[in-house]
């Protein structure tokens, strides 16, 4: 096992990405999105476990497993709101809070319990919008998630600089 695998499972988030974009675009089936998310959070999983079993982790490669998660985030949520599900200012907020993630960590990487939860909302947004295809409490979602970001934040700002 070699790192360079690990990182072409890491980089499928993005392929699945702009197929998801794709598929929003040309309103193909519910199913086949389904089955893109599926797919992006089993490439999540085993190349994280395929990275430890083989003791390939790296700072390196930890950074690029979030750019490829917040890629794929930035991707599925622009697909919806490019249709009108999500509103665009949640864009925003997303990349905020990975700007924020990156400015907060040091050398290494560094993961809170709740800013982890905050980024599998991210991450789970948008296959949950499709299914609840209801603009309205779509819209009560992002506000939700927006407030947990916004605690997130401003408890690692706290800890890096006070």
């Amino acid at each position: 096992m070699n790192k360079h695998l690990i990182n072409g499972i890491t980089s499928l988030r993005i392929l699945f990405g702009f197929l998801f974009l794709i598929c929003v675009l040309f309103n193909l089936n519910t199913v086949f999105l389904i089955a893109l998310f599926i797919l992006t959070a089993i490439s999540d999983i085993v190349d994280g476990w395929l990275s430890r079993k083989y003791n390939l982790s790296s700072d390196n490669g930890a950074k690029f497993d979030v750019i490829c998660d917040f890629i794929f985030i930035i991707i599925s949520t622009f697909a919806l709101v490019l249709i009108n599900l999500i509103p665009a200012w949640f864009l925003l907020i997303i990349i905020l809070k990975l700007i924020e993630f990156f400015k907060t960590s040091d050398e290494s990487l560094v993961y809170e319990k709740f800013g982890h939860f905050v980024a599998l909302m991210f991450y789970a947004f948008p296959i949950v919008a499709i299914l609840i295809n209801d603009s309205s409490i779509v819209l009560i979602l992002a506000i939700i998630i927006t407030i947990c970001a916004l605690i997130s934040s401003l408890s690692r700002i706290h800890r890096k600089f006070y």
